[in-house]
């Protein structure tokens, strides 16, 4: 995880949070920039965090979907 400085816009590392799963391989963030969804290619899973605005902490949202070997997120319209 990542600070971003708003006047730089240089980033600071700020932690590390668990994928819940083997080797992430791709993420995403929703539009509305509440949740995170992160993809874990060898425990075949993505997760779904919800992202606190004011501290940017990730908290876990249910469990992992299973998925067969998901190599990337996208976001689509509806």
């Amino acid at each position: 995880m990542f600070a971003v400085d708003s006047a730089t816009s240089k980033l600071t590392a700020a932690g590390h949070q668990s994928t819940r799963g083997k080797k992430p391989r791709s993420f995403a963030i929703d539009p509305t920039g509440t949740y995170l969804l992160a993809a874990n290619q060898d425990s075949d899973s993505i997760a779904v965090f919800r992202i606190d605005a004011a501290s940017g902490a990730l908290t876990p949202v249910g469990a992992p979907f299973s998925v067969p070997r998901p190599v990337c997120v996208l976001m689509a319209k509806r």
